[in-house]
């Protein structure tokens, strides 16, 4: 089972439901990866087809 956690108690707006950015826009998958010490590939192969995947909304 897939199971992530997020720690959002400096983003008092955030709700359950509330849409969140892995990466994109705002911050680049290879920085999000060199933080989890790997590279964006292997988090973009971990991604299992069932994650909605949204494209740019701005």
């Amino acid at each position: 089972m897939d199971m992530l956690t997020i720690d959002v108690t400096d983003v008092p707006e955030a709700q359950l439901g509330s849409t969140v950015e892995m990466w994109g826009k705002h911050i680049s998958i290879n920085e999000v990866a060199g933080l989890c010490g790997t590279i964006g590939y292997e988090l973009m192969c971990a991604l299992a087809l069932r994650v909605p995947i949204a494209e740019d909304e701005a």
